[in-house]
């Protein structure tokens, strides 16, 4: 059975399972009833949130690659990019991003894999900080709510410390890897000789990052903040017009567990299951009921899923508007 395959088969049971332990513990039309009452004010400044972390996303991905690609293109790659990530299985969303940037923006594989790693270390970095401190500021959480933010907690910083490893000490693998290959004579084959090649263009491109200058780092630094900020934001007020009735620290809290199911590699198809876990976890851990938690956790994922599909269409029609215009010169 072929890895893709696999993948796909372990995706749909993730969604079906999840979906149906979910979906068994509430009314269906609640979702219906909650998405109806929702303002439409509410909707419109969430989409504006929305697509200003796309703004600043583009724009760190326009600062880690020189500034050689426009903000433009790649806030139309990065459109596509999220749409993709959020429907594809296992976050194998991302390689549609290095994919565009290759056949975009003639860039190699190496730039695309490099500077998409980086974009997650800072994310998960950023993210980490945020939860800490959003849990440090919450009280009167639900008995057995600290285990959830340990196991948190022990997630992201285990993810910031593989992905630095990879960053900082990514020639030392490579070298190692690299003997291993040599020594079963793996550079021989096709596929051994095509990821020793782009293993070396991907940690030459960190090498670029590391030894870039004081502004380079402060504004990826910056630019992944407001990411985040605005993110958190768009949290607050997707949860305020479903009439979630929380303080600020404790929706922002709650939501995090949203944050955490959307970067797992076990998400399902569309992250159906999977992000409204996340979400119901966290609103129960501070005190929400079980029912509420589950269907405003589908009002969400269905508000974030429209975002997502708005943006990825123009995205791709932009796209594909610009092959239209370059074949008919």
């Amino acid at each position: 059975m072929g890895s893709r395959l696999l993948t796909k088969i372990v995706a749909v049971l993730i969604t079906v399972v999840l979906l149906l332990l979910l979906s068994t513990q509430i009314a269906p039309e609640d979702i219906i009833i909650t998405l109806k009452n929702i303002n439409p004010v509410y909707l419109v400044s969430g989409f504006i949130l929305y697509t200003g972390t796309y703004v600043f996303r583009a724009w760190r991905f326009h600062i880690l690659l020189n500034k050689e690609v426009s903000i433009k293109d790649l806030f139309f790659i990065t459109c596509v990019h999220n749409m993709m990530n959020n429907l594809l299985p296992a976050r194998t969303g991302e390689l549609s991003y290095i994919y565009l940037l290759k056949t975009r923006q003639k860039k190699t594989t190496g730039e695309g894999l490099a500077t998409l790693i980086i974009a997650r270390i800072f994310d998960f970095m950023v993210i980490s900080f945020f939860f800490l401190v959003l849990f440090l500021s919450i009280d009167n959480l639900i008995p057995g709510a600290v285990i959830l933010v340990v196991t948190g907690v022990l997630f992201l910083l285990f993810m910031v410390f593989l992905l630095l490893g990879v960053l900082f000490y990514g020639n030392v693998l490579l070298k190692i890897f690299e003997k291993f290959a040599y020594s079963i004579n793996f550079k021989n084959f096709r596929a051994g000789d095509y990821i020793l090649n782009k293993g070396k263009d991907t940690f030459q491109c960190f090498e670029k990052f590391k030894n870039g200058s004081m502004n380079l780092h402060l504004s990826v630094i910056f630019l992944s903040i407001g990411i985040w900020v605005l993110s958190y934001a768009l949290f607050y007020v997707i949860a305020v017009s479903m009439n979630i009735q929380l303080d600020a620290v404790q929706i922002l809290f709650a939501s995090s567990f949203a944050v955490f199911s959307s970067v797992l590699p076990i998400q399902g198809i569309g992250g159906f299951g999977t992000m409204e876990g996340g979400w119901a976890l966290g609103f129960v851990a501070v005190g929400v009921t079980k029912e509420v938690a589950i269907y405003t956790g589908f009002g969400f994922h269905l508000i974030i899923l429209l975002y997502t599909l708005l943006l990825g269409t123009i995205g791709y029609l932009a796209i594909h508007s610009e092959d239209t215009i370059k074949k008919s010169l």
